[in-house]
């Protein structure tokens, strides 16, 4: 027979400061107005652990709302209440964001429900025990709060769910087909040179320089002084001058002198993406993370194991035992 440990969830009533173990994990609290109203909002992965922190929370009269469906599960959700009012000034600093107290220790029945709501084995003979990746700054803070439960973990990354990977390869194979249609298409610039074997009309001008397209068939100019001598090089027809056409006429005299045309070039502005179904030029948004992706924290080894399955108790009724922490011990001699 196992005794009972000091700090597992059955050695003390529950209060209603143990929901900051769902703050351990991915879970937010968020503070309304004036900081007098607070909310709890979280992802569980299924309707059975979704049951069941509905049912830990019930003793302290705050019900659960169901929210949106994720690629992570179902969000849960409390409404603004006076009551989570001190938990949320605990664990919020004055930019609102989230933050574990000075001297937080973590126990029995808050490591419940961090697990209850997000942890799950790894596959690997591990328990993962995720953290939220919005909030950097309690992630050194929840890793002394393990260690000092005797449970010393190993930080790790847990990658996106199947279905978020799916959409990003197709978002990549997508983007790779559109860059290889822009480069394979054609140039669209117009060549203003003439081809003489194409265009014998156009070679005319070419090689004498002084007929063009509507001259042809027609004789040539005469010049009151006699014919150009075959010595001479044929006289080019008198066209109105022109500005330089790799620097026009300034439109724009500064105050110092300098014209618009000696003013650096502008930056370029960055290609903007087409939205498919308005086809509208559209600033590229980033893509979304996957709920389920982010820094996590590992627990392995035996006796670990074993003093995590201490902590936390048996599982809900509700939640499948093969998601909840568990040892094999060695057989009796």
């Amino acid at each position: 027979m196992s005794q009972l440990s000091l700090f597992s969830a059955d050695a003390r009533p529950s209060r209603l400061g143990d929901l900051a173990g769902l703050l351990c994990g991915p879970a937010r609290i968020t503070r309304f107005g004036a900081g007098d109203t607070a909310r709890i909002s979280l992802q569980v992965p299924d309707a059975g652990r979704a049951a069941a922190v509905r049912a830990a929370a019930a003793p302290f009269g705050i019900p659960f709302e169901l929210g949106e469906r994720t690629c992570a599960g179902r969000e849960l959700r409390t409404a603004y209440r006076r009551d989570l009012a001190g938990l949320a000034r605990a664990w919020t600093g004055r930019d609102r964001g989230k933050t574990v107290p000075a001297g937080f220790q973590l126990d029995g029945t808050a490591l419940r429900l961090w697990v209850l709501a997000c942890g799950r084995p790894d596959g690997r003979g591990g328990y993962v025990l995720p953290l939220d990746g919005t909030a950097p700054g309690t992630h050194d803070a929840l890793i002394a709060a393990t260690t000092r439960l005797g449970l010393p973990p190993a930080r790790i990354v847990l990658p996106p769910c199947e279905a978020c990977r799916e959409r990003a390869a197709a978002a990549s194979a997508a983007r790779e087909g559109a860059d290889t249609t822009s480069a394979a298409s054609p140039d669209t610039r117009t060549d203003t040179g003439a081809d003489p074997e194409a265009d014998p009309e156009a070679a005319v001008e070419t090689r004498t320089g002084m007929y063009t397209e509507s001259d042809i068939g027609t004789d040539p100019p005469t010049d009151p002084a006699g014919p150009p001598r075959a010595t001479d090089p044929p006289a080019p027809p008198h066209r109105p001058s022109s500005p330089s056409p790799t620097r026009p006429t300034p439109a724009l005299l500064l105050t110092n002198g300098t014209t618009a045309l000696d003013l650096a070039p502008l930056p370029a502005e960055p290609a903007p993406a087409h939205c498919r179904s308005h086809h509208l030029a559209l600033v590229p948004a980033p893509a979304p993370e996957c709920p389920a992706a982010g820094p996590a924290l590992r627990i392995t080894g035996a006796r670990r194991l074993q003093r995590l399955v201490e902590l936390v108790g048996s599982a809900p009724e509700d939640v499948d035992t093969a998601e909840w922490p568990r040892h094999w011990a060695r057989p009796g001699a």
